[in-house]
């Protein structure tokens, strides 16, 4: 599969637009206000004031008709919402905006007014329609210091009069709700010039993604070479750059970029590149290279790391292709008829009540189910799936999905849940042993079809010397139920498994990004003279066990500020 060079992001319209979908100016509310007489009815409609300052016609467009969409109850597999657009920011119950800066705002909204009001991003509307019901405003909240103000006025879905439930979850599967965070403070996203990724504010998507993007290239090709101090650097220089706030320009670079810790003298030729043509030629030349297209294709096949893929390469594979021919895979084969020739070393048949593990053969008859990202929802139905089955042996388990769900990605490669109990006093005892025999349910059940990994219980061990954690953990592939004659696609699933004492720092240790968990535990080294990873927080002078009580109190202990998980995406 051929990897395209980084592209730059635009607000512009693009050519592909048709002249009856382009408007021609602004677009002006045609709703009448919701009278005060007392004639209307308690639950009305919920009105929308959209700020169409940094919008492009498309969107304006787009998000006048999802309102119109979500009157009329379509698509018809969501329940109608009772909205309406308002004309005048006052009489609105919401506000959408994809202004960020406040100064920029107050020319349309007064900033009084705004506190009275939730203010979000398109994204609130899009997930509500999507989803058939009014979604948390905090989530979408487009100021972090009108964020509590947002949740307060959030509209509440009691005052949608739809005459119909959701139709998105059963209930024996109720609907995961992320566990509510407050917000970054300001001193985060003040703090770029930071060395530590784990100090800094890094979104999702930045303002310079399109540079981050192209030394994330870089670095990868040297990842995929083998040296590991060389991407290293490019991947620090990522982190740098997704925190810093403005847009580089040659100004800035002499500003700013000369100051920051860690970019180097390469880095930085890079960067005044970019600056002054726009890309970066080594970036799209490597991207090019049949090389690195074809170790990237090869290490993305698991069990087919960065070392078997220069070794592959070597030998002449060049594609998909090839390694069938390799691996002795017929071209379209199907995991049932690749199964069927698979044998354990003993040439004996692997038995049918064994979870099977997942060699590279079936990972190549994958490859396109698991190159299809996995959008939210479905994360969310695969958490209520293994967390209804979870219940049925053992009830009381508390869990988080983390990775980049958590993080903020409107898709991902896998889905990550860490799992407790939440018996404070007897959970490390409940949990031991429950991963394996949860897995085994689901591959009973025929949820889960094969593992890469199964570990058991490990006891916290603060004399260790490399970073690992001991926590209980199933790496799978899971397959949703059947929906109909939908056939659902095979997806990756890490199950792990913490004990009370250590679910808070397993759900930190497993939501940030690379760099990010990275400089956490350089921080707690360097800086605290602790350890820190997944399974707890040791004090180094006298291996004393730290046991945090929420999210917040991990960062505490480590004495960061809090960054709350969507702005620790420290890579790309």
């Amino acid at each position: 599969m051929k990897r395209r060079p980084p592209a730059h992001r635009s607000n512009s319209n693009t050519d592909t637009d048709s002249e009856e979908h382009r408007p021609s100016k602004r677009f002006r509310s045609t709703s009448t206000e919701v009278s005060g007489d007392g004639t209307e009815p308690t639950t009305g409609p919920i009105k929308i004031y959209i700020v169409q300052e940094k919008l492009d016609d498309k969107t304006i467009r787009e998000l006048f008709d999802l309102v119109e969409l979500a009157q009329k109850g379509r698509p018809p597999s969501v329940a109608p919402l009772n909205l309406e657009i308002c004309k005048n920011a006052e009489g609105a119950d919401l506000i959408i905006t994809n202004i960020r800066m406040k100064k920029r705002f107050e020319r349309h909204v007064l900033w009084n007014i705004a506190k009275q009001k939730a203010i979000v991003t398109p994204d609130w509307l899009r997930e509500s329609i999507k989803k058939g019901r009014l979604v948390e405003c905090g989530n979408h909240a487009a100021f972090t210091e009108l964020h509590d103000k947002t949740v307060e006025h959030c509209p509440d879905e009691s005052n949608q009069d739809t005459g119909a439930t959701s139709r998105e979850s059963s209930p024996s599967l109720p609907r995961y709700q992320p566990p509510a965070v407050k917000p970054t403070s300001l001193n985060v996203f003040k703090n770029w010039r930071s060395r530590y990724a784990c100090q800094r504010a890094s979104p999702l998507v930045c303002v310079n993604q399109a540079l981050a993007e192209e030394l994330a290239v870089l670095g990868e090709a040297r990842e995929l070479e083998g040296l590991r101090v060389n991407a290293l650097a490019y991947e620090r220089a990522v982190s740098l750059i997704k925190s810093y706030p403005y847009h580089i320009t040659q100004e800035a670079y002499k500003r700013d970029l000369v100051k920051l810790p860690g970019l180097g003298s390469k880095t930085m030729s890079k960067i005044q590149e970019f600056i002054s043509s726009g890309s970066i030629s080594e970036s799209r030349t490597t991207c090019e290279s049949e090389r690195y297209q074809s170790l990237s294709l090869f290490s993305k096949i698991y069990g087919i790391g960065p070392v078997n893929a220069r070794k592959l390469y070597d030998i002449g594979c060049r594609g998909i292709e090839d390694l069938e021919r390799y691996y002795d895979v017929a071209p379209g084969s199907t995991i049932e008829s690749v199964e069927e020739d698979l044998v354990t070393p003993d040439r004996k048949k692997i038995p049918k009540n064994k979870i099977p593990d997942l060699p590279i053969k079936i990972s190549l008859a994958l490859r396109e189910d698991f190159a299809i990202p996995i959008p939210r929802e479905e994360v969310e139905e695969m958490h209520g799936v293994v967390m209804h089955e979870l219940d049925l042996i053992q009830p009381g388990c508390v869990s988080t999905i983390v990775g980049g769900y958590r993080r903020g990605k409107p898709y991902s490669n896998d889905a990550d849940i860490v799992i407790s109990h939440s018996d404070i006093r007897n959970g490390a005892n409940i949990i031991k042993g429950l991963c394996k025999r949860l897995t085994q349910r689901l591959h009973a059940s025929g949820v889960i079809t094969h593992v890469m990994h199964l570990s058991g219980f490990h006891a916290h061990n603060a004399l260790r010397t490399e970073h690992w954690d001991s926590l209980e953990k199933a790496l799978t592939v899971l397959v949703l139920p059947s929906k109909g004659k939908e056939k659902r696609l095979h997806r990756r699933l890490d199950l792990i498994f913490a004990s009370p004492a250590a679910y808070w720092t397993a759900v930190v240790g497993w939501s940030g990004s690379k760099m990010f968990e990275r400089d956490l535990r350089l921080w707690a080294k360097t800086e605290k003279g602790m350890k820190f990873d997944s399974s707890g927080m040791t004090r180094r002078h006298d291996s004393k066990l730290l046991i945090p009580r929420s999210e917040e109190e991990v960062f505490d202990c480590l004495g960061l500020e809090w960054v709350d998980p969507t702005m620790r995406n420290a890579d790309v």
